[in-house]
């Protein structure tokens, strides 16, 4: 199990939480996200498989946030 922490900027409320643990989850692989609105850091943790930090950026960004 690996576990990466990515900071993201423009999530406000549970909504955002929910919208980006979703995208999140979807990647395959990954068994928990964990968003905290205050630091604005996102726990990722996932099987080593074909997983990369790049296309879980890439999955907060489809959600329509930025990675800091």
């Amino acid at each position: 199990m690996k576990r990466e922490v990515i900071k993201a900027a423009g999530m406000s409320c549970g909504h955002c939480v929910m919208r980006v643990t979703k995208a999140l989850k979807a990647v395959e692989g990954v068994s928990e996200a964990t968003v905290d609105l205050a630091s604005g850091n996102i726990t990722v943790d996932y099987d080593g498989g074909g997983i990369t930090r790049s296309s879980l950026e890439d999955a907060i960004r489809k959600a329509g946030y930025q990675v800091v």
